[in-house]
């Protein structure tokens, strides 16, 4: 009896991930990304009669914000987007150029053995996000060598994992698993 060989499936890396605005459009040079994470507070409940045992239970979620940095000379997407905030607190309308304040950011982390143009391997939705601080130049030193990366801090809504669509070859309606082959009936 002979077993078709397992699916490969190592963890991911860290170097290979896009970010989209709008769920569309990618963001160039996008270098590093953090952040990405909830904080659940706790509310404790005491019971009458009982004060040698509390009960917790989650409160509130909050959200970190993300940070993105973006090589300076790569795009002007997140530049535009932060300039799009400044100019909705100064004047309290939407920009003129149609820039959107709040907006929602795909995170995608891809299979590092797949080409860029495979889907991706885990999906983060990001709602609502906002520019909440934007660092346009970074320190300057005129004796280092490195690279100048803007940073920008998106406060959001919250974000959740969404699943990509399961290529055919890994459902299990259609034979995830090992498959036998040859004559298996004993005797």
């Amino acid at each position: 009896m002979s077993l078709m060989p397992a699916q490969r499936r190592d963890p991911l890396r860290t170097y290979r991930f896009r970010v989209l605005l709008d769920g569309r459009k990618v963001v160039a040079g996008v270098q590093k990304v953090s952040g990405l994470g909830v904080t659940l507070t706790a509310r404790e409940t005491w019971e009458g009669g009982n004060s040698l045992h509390r009960y917790a239970n989650p409160d509130r979620a909050t959200f970190e914000p993300v940070t993105l940095h973006q090589g300076v000379a790569l795009g002007t997407d997140l530049e535009e987007w932060a300039l799009a905030a400044v100019a909705f607190l100064r004047t309290g309308m939407p920009p003129a150029s149609g820039a959107a304040v709040k907006r929602d950011v795909v995170l995608e982390m891809l299979d590092h053995w797949a080409a860029n143009t495979r889907p991706a391997a885990v999906r983060y939705l990001i709602h609502n996000a906002w520019v909440s601080k934007y660092e346009a130049v970074p320190g300057l030193d005129a004796l280092g060598n490195e690279i100048a990366l803007r940073s920008v801090e998106l406060t959001h809504e919250g974000w959740q994992v969404d699943p990509p669509p399961v290529p055919p070859a890994l459902r299990p309606e259609l034979g995830d698993f090992p498959i036998p082959t040859g004559d298996t009936r004993p005797g």
